[in-house]
């Protein structure tokens, strides 16, 4: 036998004119309790009764126009509950009739709690888990009435047409959207080796997500919101800092790399030649330290040529980066690795001509 039960009222219960109360009856099989779910009231003689796929599972009673008609008889689970206003403004629940599996239950032997709950704030609230443990009430309230808001709220005409105008808008975006991410689907195996080619793969596949979601739900829901803000803080901010530095930096930013790869290189090359004398008064092997040397001069040599012939390819490359890096600060950053890996190339290529050569030399000397 049930002896304990959960009410769920609505805290504008108390203002609503008596009628018949709308929700969900649940048995919790783990606690043993039934659940009331109260989400609705519709006065007596209203079509909406008829038409609303909510059960009708009590009946509610103000003390300012109280009736003693309700349909008790017809329902196996049912629930009266009346309200009295005190002397300091505070509304008191009762529960005067109970029926549970078609018997009146003694109101002394049985364990009743009212819960009032905020109907608005679980109709909006998205906060939830979407895999919530069995028996959570309030996550099982909170599903029950957006599932059924649609039913209980008449969209009004500015609703619909905003719905309408949103959805086309949706729509202008998302056909770009889903074609170029195809594109960048295709050539994945290229764009994986740079760091803007994956961050243009990856916002264009968030950016797909949110109209999609966008377009299910009508709306900006909490993460959707979110994120089309973080997109507008990203652009705003990414332009900010194209404008700040257009404004400090005068060069062309090809001109402005090569003047400092000049440097780098110049001071390289002083190190090896000093490297390829006598090093702190070190008397080192002649023979292999002019080899070694000529050898690092050819390849700085031979990658400050590549720099300066690929000026003119380098000017329209900035240009085509310029574009991207108003899209976002997030793109800037991942420009800016890829031109630190593309200035330090030249050292990597280094790095692997010199193990060879390494490897080469020391099979030489072991053999």
């Amino acid at each position: 036998m049930i002896n304990d039960l959960l009410v769920f009222i609505p805290q504008t219960l108390c203002t609503k004119q008596s009628g018949y109360v709308l929700g969900k009856v649940v048995y919790d099989t783990h606690s043993d309790l039934k659940k009331f779910y109260i989400i609705s009231l519709h006065k007596e003689g209203s079509s909406e009764l008829t038409k609303c796929t909510l059960d009708t599972i009590g009946y509610y009673s103000n003390a300012n126009n109280a009736t003693k008609k309700f349909l008790d008889h017809k329902h196996s689970d049912w629930v009266h509950i009346t309200i009295k206003h005190s002397e300091n403004g505070q509304n008191e629940y009762y529960l005067t009739n109970i029926v549970l599996n078609n018997k009146n239950i003694d109101l002394l032997t049985t364990h009743a709690t009212i819960v009032l709950y905020d109907h608005q704030a679980l109709q909006e609230t998205e906060l939830f888990e979407s895999k919530a443990a069995s028996g959570d009430h309030f996550y099982e309230l909170a599903k029950l009435i957006q599932n059924m808001k649609d039913e209980l709220r008449i969209k009004s005409k500015f609703v619909c047409i905003w719905e309408t105008l949103l959805i086309y808008h949706i729509f202008f975006y998302l056909y770009p959207v889903l074609w170029l991410s195809k594109i960048t689907e295709k050539l994945l195996p290229v764009l994986k080796y740079s760091s803007l080619g994956l961050h243009v793969y990856s916002w264009l596949e968030n950016i797909k997500w949110m109209l999609i979601t966008i377009l299910h739900d009508k709306s900006f829901k909490l993460k959707t919101g979110n994120y089309a803000l973080s997109i507008v803080i990203d652009i705003a901010l990414g332009i900010f800092v194209l404008r700040l530095l257009q404004y400090y930096i005068e060069d062309q930013p090809s001109q402005l790399l090569l003047n400092n790869a000049e440097k780098v290189v110049e001071t390289l090359k002083d190190l090896i030649n000093w490297l390829m004398g006598v090093p702190a008064g070190l008397k080192l092997n002649h023979a292999l330290n002019n080899s070694m040397g000529k050898f690092f001069l050819y390849h700085i040599q031979l990658w400050w040529t590549f720099l300066t012939f690929l000026k003119p390819l380098l000017d329209l490359a900035f240009k085509i980066l310029l574009l991207f890096g108003g899209l976002g600060v997030t793109f800037q950053i991942s420009i800016i690795a890829d031109l630190l890996a593309l200035v330090s190339f030249h050292t990597y290529c280094i790095y692997v001509y010199a193990a060879r050569v390494k490897f080469i030399i020391g099979s030489s000397i072991y053999s």
